[in-house]
């Protein structure tokens, strides 16, 4: 899967990463995110494990929510087309910007 979708930076092999600590507020047109109002931010279209959208929680040492562009931390919900979570992962932006991703469950390989 190539991401980000947005108007900013070239499609590459992954999800989510260039997202994580990219300098454009999300209000900005073209932005793959739309901040909602509780904080989050939202991805609408096909997420890597079949959802529909994914919900961007992100969070500092402390675990408070703070804007994408002050993270450490990120949750991500993936969501099916009911709004029923399909997992969860989660992840630590380093200053390059790069987000290492965790799922929620282990798969056997």
């Amino acid at each position: 899967m190539k991401f980000p979708v947005c108007d900013f930076a070239d499609s590459e092999d992954g999800f989510y990463s260039q997202c994580a600590s990219c300098p454009i507020d999300a209000s900005t047109a073209g932005c793959a995110l739309t901040e909602l109002e509780d904080g989050t931010y939202e991805f609408v279209g096909n997420t890597p494990h079949g959802g529909v959208r994914a919900v961007f929680l992100f969070k500092n040492d402390a675990g408070d929510q703070v804007a994408k562009q002050e993270a450490v931390h990120v949750e991500i919900h993936e969501l099916d087309e009911h709004g029923h979570l399909v997992t969860i992962l989660y992840g630590i932006v380093d200053p390059e910007g790069m987000i290492y991703l965790k799922r929620s469950d282990t798969e056997e390989q």
